[in-house]
């Protein structure tokens, strides 16, 4: 919308040269011919002309060059921390979830904070996206960033069922537990590989 309201720079030489060859048109269509002007009407005549022509020139110089100036450039999006905290909590909050599921006691607790989580289980990858698409506008959904949150969000909505039903012994635990580690895993992937530079976001990649 912003460049086509702007008239291309063609366009504005060709406006230019059409309204010099219709001024001058006019101005030598409504002169006096010498033959019935004294020498002193001649000569004003000519330097009314050549006045003109300056004018128009000076006009069409300053109309290409404002034509061919670049339009400014939009500012470039710097990547920032607070637009994808959001995955960087999900991550640190897998620590506790693994710290529940190593306890007989607090299986029950962890499983329910995973049902809670596996109510709305598109909601990760949308946030990781939605970051994406402010790096490279388009194609969202096919870049590995995206991909590496889903398949961390996957991971952790599954231990639901690996630790639910009376199944979880301790083999159930140590897969659960395998899982999530992996998805902090893949977590760590997204935020090294998101363009943040950040003190925590180094320190999670450095620890998962």
């Amino acid at each position: 919308f912003y460049y086509n309201s702007i008239i291309k720079p063609t366009e504005t030489m060709k406006l230019a040269a059409a309204v010099i060859a219709s001024t001058l048109a006019v101005s030598q269509a409504f002169s006096v011919g010498p033959s019935v002007q004294t020498a002193q009407s001649s000569s004003t005549q000519l330097q009314a002309v050549v006045d003109r022509r300056a004018m128009l020139a000076t006009i069409t110089t300053a109309t290409v060059a404002a034509a061919a100036t670049p339009l400014p450039a939009f500012a470039e999006y710097q990547p920032k921390f607070d637009d994808l905290k959001q995955i960087y909590y999900l991550g640190m909050s897998l620590d506790r979830l693994i710290g529940k599921f190593e306890n007989a006691d607090t299986i029950e607790s962890g499983l329910e904070g995973v049902r809670m989580f596996n109510k709305d289980p598109n909601f990760y990858p949308g946030y990781a996206k939605n970051y994406v698409l402010k790096l490279i506008k388009k194609g969202g959904d096919k870049d590995a960033r995206v991909g590496y949150v889903r398949q961390a969000c996957t991971l952790v909505g599954s231990t639901e069922t690996i630790m639910s039903g009376g199944m979880a012994d301790a083999t159930a635990q140590a897969d659960a537990i395998a899982r999530i580690k992996k998805a902090q895993g893949l977590i760590g992937k997204f935020l090294e590989e998101s363009g943040v530079q950040d003190e925590k976001i180094a320190a999670y990649v450095a620890s998962h």
